[in-house]
């Protein structure tokens, strides 16, 4: 797996990238209290997809929000879509672990012509 980074229209998002880049993307999202290196051990056994995990802001190597700017569940839905589209993703496949999974739930349910397929750890 291997850092990197994109630019949002807001944020400088991390994360980890792995696997084959041909293949289909699945975006990974860590717990609460986590960050995207969570996903290392699992990776090994994802043979055949392109495994991007994300830090999600305020968690890893991502940016922090700015200022009085809170940490609201609903935000990171937006920081997630911002992270695919930096990413040149017009379709994926989302894994989320804890709060990771509650992000992809939503995400799958405002974007369904985005999600190929939404896998949910706790």
């Amino acid at each position: 797996m291997q850092e990197f980074q994109v630019k949002t229209r807001n944020l400088t998002i991390a994360g980890l990238e792995g696997g084959d880049s041909a293949a289909p993307p699945v975006i990974a999202l860590h717990g609460w209290l986590d960050n995207a290196a969570s996903f290392l051990p699992l990776a090994h056994y994802l043979d055949g997809l392109r495994l991007i995990a994300l830090d999600l802001p305020g968690h890893g190597h991502s940016a922090h929000r700015a200022g009085i700017n809170g940490y609201h569940f609903i935000d990171y839905v937006t920081d997630v879509v911002l992270s695919a589209n930096a990413l040149g993703l017009k379709k994926f496949r989302l894994l989320g672990h804890s709060l990771g999974a509650a992000i992809s739930a939503v995400i799958a349910g405002t974007h369904p012509d985005r999600v190929d397929k939404l896998a949910m750890v706790e």
